[in-house]
């Protein structure tokens, strides 16, 4: 089985998830578009596509042409060829917009450990089942999914943010939390100045600190919520 994953920088990766391919014997192909990788001309042989974060915004199109191309091959896997798909964070916010969504920035950021609570849709989703109905995730993110494409159903929100997780018919959904979360997760992000000014508008000045201690002692449970979801999706890859 091989998967194709989409990393829009380098620092955000699949994180603890490659370890899970790895563990189940998934090959994973990796389009860094930071080092100017290219989109592949078909995905043919691939079982699934993942797209991860980035600090740009979905309509930065301008600065980043080539989210014109993403949006277009995100589109082509769900509704041409019902590829499953996993969006994290700003690919969440991407497949929204690529099936005629809309994605629009919050009054303030949402950053830190914060809970999330399943819908009625979520606690029946397969993608879900297992998780609590209220758990702790990791938030990093200025923008947020203000209308779903049509069809699409709420897993999960926060006090905060309506959409933190979503399914587009059974094989396709976003997550705008980050699951994928390491022990080098806050470190590497903070490096980047648009996350950094995200965290210190959230967190204030010493949340960088805050944060990094607060996710250190979550990550475990962290880390086995996110390999539920992860064998829940592979579950559904697999159709089980």
């Amino acid at each position: 089985m091989k998967f194709l994953a989409i990393k829009h920088v380098i620092v955000e990766g699949l994180g603890i998830f490659e370890q899970f391919c790895y563990e189940a014997g998934i090959t994973t192909d990796v389009v860094e578009l930071e080092k100017g990788d290219k989109f592949p001309t078909s995905l043919e042989g691939y079982s699934a596509l993942w797209v991860m974060g980035g600090p740009m915004n979905a309509g930065d199109i301008d600065d980043y042409p080539w989210l014109v191309e993403e949006k277009v091959l995100i589109r082509h896997a769900v509704e041409d060829l019902n590829l499953p798909y996993m969006g994290v964070c700003l690919g969440s916010q991407l497949l929204a917009d690529a099936l005629g969504g809309e994605v629009s920035f919050m009054p303030a950021p949402e950053v830190g450990l914060l809970p999330i609570y399943l819908t009625d849709a979520g606690r029946d989703c397969p993608l879900m089942s297992g998780l609590p109905e209220a758990y702790k995730v990791l938030q990093w993110h200025g923008q947020e999914i203000t209308r779903l494409p049509a069809g699409a159903t709420i897993l999960a929100s926060s006090l905060q943010c309506q959409v933190q997780a979503f399914a587009v018919g059974d094989r396709a959904f976003g997550l705008q939390f980050h699951s994928e979360v390491t022990e080098v997760t806050v470190e590497d992000w903070v490096q980047i100045p648009t996350y950094r000014a995200d965290l210190e508008t959230a967190l204030g000045a010493t949340g960088s600190n805050d944060l990094k201690r607060a996710v250190a002692a979550q990550l475990p449970i962290m880390n086995r919520e996110a390999e539920i979801v992860f064998n829940n999706f592979l579950r559904i890859v697999q159709g089980q």
